[in-house]
């Protein structure tokens, strides 16, 4: 199975879009097929252009965008908005609209939304209000400066160090996170996350080591949020040293909930430094 990022219209012009880049398998960015709001032509060759490359790098995949079939798509979270009276960014629900089109057991699209207020409001107002278990995990990791070339990033997913890394990242959150939410009894749950949580923190330790290796070690904070179906108090935090952990209760998408263990969205927070670049 491979993760995929989802994208909204407008990810290319934000960090998010080359961040992505260095955390999943693939992003998979919508393309409109002529100019939308105030984006020019260039502006869409040129993205064409590089979604092109990174497809042939299996970095990326297209997705043919088009107004009408997402008017049609977004007409029930519209109404579900007004009645909570928020309001709704339709560039930024074209995230949402491409986990849809990617429900497939080959691969895992994950929403990655520009800062944890506009996850909050995904979670507000998509599919019926559930109750469920939320795990909040935060990574600090180093994240690619906006104006890195898509060559060097090509380059670094190539480098045999940092794809063991992030397929080792990768698979933790796959496979790894549901044994915390599955394991019976509060016991067993906090000695599941207890096992789990350092394995992670190794994980992301030998990621943000690859990353280093190759120059990168501008830091962001990258939060990843799992729903699952289950309910009871939360159970103690654990931080390590580049993880942090919370679990909560509170309603949650209706898509996530209907999966056992799933990842519901990333959160990308840029934050800070942890060294200067060579």
């Amino acid at each position: 199975m491979e993760t995929w990022a989802t994208c909204s219209i407008i990810d290319h012009r934000k960090p998010l879009y080359r961040q992505a880049l260095a955390l999943f398998d693939r992003i998979v960015v919508p393309l409109p097929p002529a100019p939308i709001g105030d984006q020019s032509q260039e502006e869409l060759d040129q993205l064409r252009a590089e979604v092109t490359y990174l497809r042939e790098k299996e970095a990326a995949e297209p997705f043919e965008w088009k107004s009408a079939e997402f008017d049609l798509w977004r007409t029930s979270i519209l109404a579900q908005a007004l009645s909570t009276k928020l309001n709704r960014d339709a560039y930024l629900d074209t995230r949402l609209m491409l986990v849809d089109q990617f429900d497939s057991p080959e691969v895992q699209a994950v929403p990655v939304f520009g800062a944890p207020h506009l996850f909050a409001e995904s979670c507000r107002t998509l599919g019926e209000i559930e109750d469920a278990m939320t795990i909040e995990i935060m990574q600090k990791l180093p994240v690619p400066d906006p104006d890195t070339p898509l060559e060097n990033l090509v380059k670094l997913r190539e480098t045999p160090a940092f794809r063991t890394a992030l397929d080792n990242l990768l698979e933790w959150k796959r496979d790894k996170a549901p044994g915390i939410f599955l394991a019976e009894g509060e016991l067993q749950r906090k000695r599941a996350m207890a096992a789990a949580m350092k394995d992670f923190d190794k994980l992301t330790k030998a990621y943000a080591a690859a990353m280093e290796a190759e120059g990168y070690k501008k830091a962001g904070s990258i939060g990843s949020i799992f729903f699952a179906l289950l309910t009871g108090e939360p159970i103690s935090a654990i931080k390590e040293t580049l993880v942090s952990f919370r679990e909560l209760r509170e309603p949650c998408w209706q898509k996530m909930s209907e999966l056992k263990c799933a990842p519901a969205g990333v959160v990308y927070h840029f934050q800070e430094a942890l060294g200067t670049t060579g």
